[in-house]
C-alpha cells in the first residue's frame, strides 16, 4: 500500500511538474496570423502605425488606461497606434491588460500568472508576480485557467505595441469569462484593490460591432462611444444588455471604466474611430475599431501651450459651399426616411470635406417646436457619416421624445450644425452669445447648448450659461464651481 500511494505521488509530481514548465512559457499563438511572425517584418509594421499617428491632443492630466482594439494588426493597427503612442517616453512599469475570452468558455476571470513568461517574435515579457498574486488571492472566482489563455489572441497583439514604447515592463494578463454583471463588478473592485501605481497602465482590450455595414456599425457603435465622452459606465453596461452596443471586450471596458475612476480619472478622449473596411476597402461588413484614453484631469498635467499670445482666438469655422450643404441634408433626411421604412440605415458614399472627420449635430423640428436633436462633439468620424447617424439618432433615439412616427416625417425641419473642436474656456467673459456654443461638465454631468438656441431665447451670458448647466442637470450656478469645466465652440448652421 505505502509503495502504491508513493508511487502515485511520483506520478502526480511528474505530471504537475510537466504541466508547470508548461505553464512556465506562453508561446505566441497568432503570430505569422495576426500579425508578421518575422521580428523585422513585425517592429518595421509597427514602428510605421506609431510613426502615421501624427500629432496628438494633449491630455492634460495623469493617464490611468487606454482602451484599444485587438483584430489582426493590419485591420486594427493603426487605430491602436493612437493609444500607445500616448505611453511613449512614460515610466510605465506594469501593464494590465484586460480582454474577453473568445475561444475557452469559463465563468469568472483568470489571471494567466504569476510565473508565466508571454513570449512574442520581439522577445520575452515576465509578469508582475505580486499583482498577479494579489489578483488571485481576492477572490476565489479569479482564478489561473491556462486553456483560456493559450489560443487566446486579445491580450498576445498588444504585447508588440508595448514592447516598443516601454522601456521595460511587466504584465498582468487577465481574461474575463462570461461577461456578467457580477463579474464585471468583481474585476473592477479587484484591479481597485490591488491599488495600481502611478507606473502602472490599464488596457481594456476590444473590438466593437461584427460584420454590419459600415453605416450601420457607426450607428451602434456612436452610441457607445457616446457613453465612453460621458464616462457613463452605467449606461454603457445597459446598451451591452440590450444589444445596442456591441463590444465583445465590454465586460471589461465597463470594469476598467470603474476601476479607473476608483484612482481619480474623470475624463475619457476618443482618439481614433475606423473599421476594417478602412483597409480592405469593403464597407458591406466591417468591424468598429475604437483607441480611447483614461485620464484624471489637471494632475501632473505639462505647461499649457494653449495661453500662448499667438494662439488664434478660435478655430475657423467648417467652411462647406452650397452644394454641401445641400447633400448633407439630404443624407440626413434620407437616413431617417430609410430607417423609419426598412430599420435599417441608408449607405452612402461622399468625397472632399464630407469624407473628412467632421463634429455635427442634427436637429428637428415640428411646427417651429423642437422634435428631437442629438449630435456628437468628436470629430471620429467622417462628416457624412456623422450626420447619417445623428439625424437617425434624433428621430428615435432623444429620450425626451417619443420616436418620430413616418407620418411625420414630412412635417420635420432639419437643421445640421457642424462644430469646430471644443475650446476650453477659462475666462467667462470671453464667450460670445450669438457666436459661440457652450459645454459644461462637472463629474459625470455634461451639458451642451448650440450656439443659436442662446439667440433663439434671447439669453444674455449670464443666463445662457444658467442654461446650460440646467441641461446638464447641475445646479445654475454650478459654472462658478471650481471643479465645473466649461467649453465653447462655434458652429456652421444650416438647414432646409
Amino acid at each position: 500500500m505505502y509503495k502504491t500511494v508513493t508511487t502515485l505521488w511520483v506520478i502526480a509530481v511528474i505530471l504537475i511538474g510537466g504541466r508547470m514548465a508548461d505553464a512556465a512559457e506562453r508561446l505566441p499563438t497568432v503570430a505569422g496570423t495576426f500579425y508578421p511572425d518575422n521580428p523585422t517584418v513585425l517592429q518595421n509594421m509597427i514602428n510605421n502605425h506609431l510613426d502615421a499617428v501624427g500629432q496628438l491632443p494633449d491630455i492634460d492630466g495623469r493617464i490611468v488606461a487606454i482602451i484599444v482594439p485587438h483584430a489582426g494588426l493590419v485591420y486594427s493597427g493603426k487605430i491602436a497606434a493612437h493609444a500607445y503612442k500616448l505611453l511613449e517616453g512614460q515610466d510605465i512599469q506594469t501593464a494590465v491588460i484586460c480582454g474577453p475570452s473568445h475561444r475557452y468558455r469559463f465563468s469568472g476571470v483568470s489571471v494567466y500568472g504569476p510565473d508565466v513568461t508571454w513570449k512574442t517574435p520581439l522577445g520575452d515579457v515576465s509578469c508582475n508576480r505580486e499583482r498577479c498574486l494579489n489578483l488571485l488571492n481576492y477572490d476565489g472566482h479569479i482564478k489561473e485557467i491556462p486553456e483560456a489563455h493559450l489560443q487566446e489572441h486579445c491580450l498576445e497583439v498588444q504585447l508588440p505595441y508595448l514592447q516598443t514604447v516601454l522601456d521595460d515592463f511587466k504584465l498582468v494578463p487577465v481574461l474575463m469569462g462570461y461577461p456578467d454583471r457580477k463579474t464585471i463588478e468583481l474585476l473592477a473592485d479587484a484591479l481597485t484593490a490591488i491599488e495600481p501605481d502611478d507606473k502602472t497602465i490599464m488596457i481594456a482590450s476590444t473590438d466593437w460591432q461584427h460584420y454590419r455595414p459600415a453605416s450601420a456599425g457607426w450607428v451602434m457603435d456612436s452610441l457607445g462611444i457616446d457613453c465612453l465622452m460621458r464616462y457613463d459606465a452605467k449606461r454603457l453596461t445597459e446598451l451591452l444588455d440590450d444589444g445596442k452596443v456591441e463590444m465583445c471586450g465590454g465586460g471589461a471596458t465597463v470594469a476598467i471604466m470603474k476601476a479607473a475612476k476608483a484612482r481619480g480619472a474623470d475624463r475619457i478622449r476618443i482618439l481614433k474611430y475606423g473599421d476594417s473596411g478602412d483597409m480592405s476597402g469593403d464597407k458591406s461588413s466591417v468591424v468598429g475599431y475604437v483607441a480611447a484614453v483614461i485620464y484624471a484631469s489637471g494632475e501632473n498635467s505639462a505647461p499649457k501651450e494653449s495661453k500662448r499670445i499667438e494662439k488664434p482666438d478660435r478655430p475657423p469655422l467648417y467652411e462647406l459651399n452650397e452644394k454641401e450643404k445641400n447633400e448633407l441634408l439630404t443624407i440626413a433626411r434620407t437616413s431617417i426616411s430609410t430607417y423609419l421604412e426598412t430599420g435599417h440605415p441608408a449607405e452612402f458614399r461622399a468625397e472632399g470635406k464630407l469624407a473628412e472627420p467632421g463634429a455635427a449635430f442634427v436637429t428637428l423640428t415640428k411646427q417651429e417646436q423642437l422634435r428631437g436633436c442629438i449630435g456628437h462633439v468628436a470629430a471620429v468620424a467622417p462628416l457624412y457619416q456623422t450626420v447619417a447617424t445623428c439625424a437617425v439618432q434624433a428621430a428615435v433615439a432623444d429620450r425626451r421624445f417619443p420616436p418620430v412616427s413616418a407620418a411625420e416625417l414630412s412635417q420635420l425641419h432639419l437643421e445640421i450644425s457642424v462644430l469646430t473642436p471644443m475650446q476650453k474656456v477659462d475666462d467667462i467673459n470671453t464667450i460670445e452669445v450669438g457666436r459661440d456654443g457652450l459645454m459644461i461638465e462637472r463629474g459625470n454631468n455634461r451639458g451642451l447648448l448650440l450656439p443659436q438656441v442662446a439667440t433663439d431665447y434671447g439669453w444674455n451670458r449670464t443666463q445662457f450659461l444658467e442654461q446650460t448647466c440646467r441641461k446638464a442637470g447641475l445646479p445654475t450656478d454650478a459654472y462658478r464651481s471650481p471643479d465645473a469645466v466649461i467649453y465653447r465652440f462655434q458652429a456652421l448652421v444650416f438647414g432646409e
